[in-house]
């Protein structure tokens, strides 16, 4: 097979353009929150130096190995020891909620990306605040920085790889339909056509799961409507100063979906479609094209194995009119830690140390990935290469669900809807008063 090649990341000016709010820069010396020694969630064993067992609570979806590798160094150096405790994964939200609300903290948990867990948390009454920092942000990339940050606060460090979202596609079907990756979106549905007549499904779709369809939209959203409404419009979004209905490029999108259908470049009896079935379909040569995320590189290795990821898998971004279109990228996972966790300033030191250069390899090492660290070094497959070049080139952008507030509530069931119907007024309608009833639901700002 071919060796999944060693990167390193470096730092590339206009890297992922954010559309948050920027802060300070990441080597700010002052500290953000109450030196260790004054903390109220101090704990005795922190003051007087003695061991100490910290909680890292992490959902059980999560694969721990690689936190365990680094938790062992960390506790051959301080003597310390970190307890994990595995909630389930589908309630892991509620669960850390109501460990809140009884007063039952961790001193350090695993959450998912974005802002939109300080709302969930109650963050400024709740969690440790990090934007000034200091041994945090030396080598974290701004733009996944910048992704955290609220009113100037960031309650939450990234930690892991960036995950990605476009089209993947088997470049062996590619190759027997003789055609390349798209250089626009007009290339794109003409190779699609040529696809199919050659005897292959051009796109899959998982409509029966219902998340799938989503992923056409985040997708498509970096390289059409980001462009065209820039970093006020994702702002006044925020505020709750522009609808998703006077967006003409998200309109576009809606047809664009309903375009593909109407042509007949899905399988055939799309609203049965599955993402089990699209891993199938497309290990086996069947499919060509998915609009999908990148949990699809594990499954696809499980099911076909490492050497079928590494020669057959392939990625590019959603095609833009002009161009190749823009990469969409998501920020990882967020280490936060409680104000008033037992052990709070060992639990801040113990971020730290996993943000340690040598830490953070070792973390790679054993869950490689794309790395958000300038410096880190990561084995990657040849489909992670792909979306690496784009990084790279500046032609990348975080997922708009991970710099909005509120979120985007039941779009799966209004996608499944609109595959039946293909009324696209309908449909940008209800997915814009769901987001906006979410923002009421959350009582923020503007909302």
């Amino acid at each position: 097979m071919k060796k999944m090649k060693t990167v390193s990341i470096v730092l590339v000016l206009g890297l992922l353009t954010t559309l948050l709010a920027a802060c300070g820069g990441g080597n700010n010396e002052g500290s953000g929150g109450a030196s260790p020694s004054g903390s109220a969630g101090a704990s005795e064993g922190a003051k007087n130096g003695d061991p100490v067992t910290l909680t890292f609570v992490i959902s059980n979806t999560e694969d721990t190995t690689a936190f365990t590798k680094v938790f062992e160094a960390y506790e051959q150096q301080t003597g310390n020891k970190v307890e994990l405790q595995a909630l389930p994964g589908g309630d892991y939200d509620n669960l850390i909620k109501t460990r809140f609300s009884t007063g039952d903290f961790p001193d350090l948990f695993l959450m998912q990306p974005g802002t939109k867990q300080y709302v969930k948390l109650r963050a400024e009454e709740t969690l440790h605040e990090w934007s000034g920092e200091s041994g945090v942000w030396d080598n974290v990339i701004d733009s996944i920085k910048q992704a955290q940050v609220e009113n100037d606060k960031i309650y939450g460090v990234p930690y892991g790889s960036t995950g990605m979202m476009g089209v993947f596609y088997n470049k062996e079907v590619f190759k027997q339909a003789g055609v390349d990756v798209p250089k626009n979106y007009a290339d794109l549905i003409e190779i699609a056509k040529k696809i199919k007549a050659a005897g292959f499904t051009p796109f899959y779709e998982g409509v029966k799961d219902a998340w799938p369809p989503q992923v056409f939209y985040y997708t498509g959203w970096v390289t059409q409507v980001d462009p065209a409404i820039g970093e006020e419009g994702v702002a006044k979004l925020n505020r709750n100063e522009l609808k998703f209905t006077d967006i003409p490029e998200l309109k576009d999108l809606f047809a664009k979906q309903k375009e593909l259908k109407e042509l007949d470049l899905y399988q055939k009896n799309v609203m049965a479609g599955t993402y089990d079935e699209m891993q199938n379909e497309m290990g086996d040569g069947k499919v060509a094209m998915a609009f999908m995320l990148d949990g699809i590189i594990s499954q696809m290795e499980q099911k076909f194995g490492k050497d079928w990821v590494a020669n057959n898998l392939g990625f590019f971004p959603f095609p833009s009119e002009t161009d190749q279109g823009t990469a969409m990228i998501t920020p990882p996972n967020q280490l936060m830690v409680p104000e008033k966790a037992k052990n709070r300033d060992a639990a801040i030191e113990l971020v730290k140390f996993m943000l340690q250069p040598e830490n953070v390899d070792l973390f790679y090492a054993n869950k490689p990935g794309i790395p958000i660290f300038e410096g880190a070094t990561s084995e990657l497959y040849p489909v992670q290469e792909d979306v690496k070049a784009f990084i790279d080139a500046g032609k990348s952008q975080v997922n708009i669900q991970n710099r909005l507030t509120a979120s985007f509530v039941d779009f799966s069931k209004t996608l499944q809807n609109f595959f039946l119907d293909g009324d696209i007024d309908k449909a940008i309608g209800e997915f814009s008063a769901n987001y906006q009833k979410d923002g009421k639901a959350k009582l923020l700002e503007g909302f």
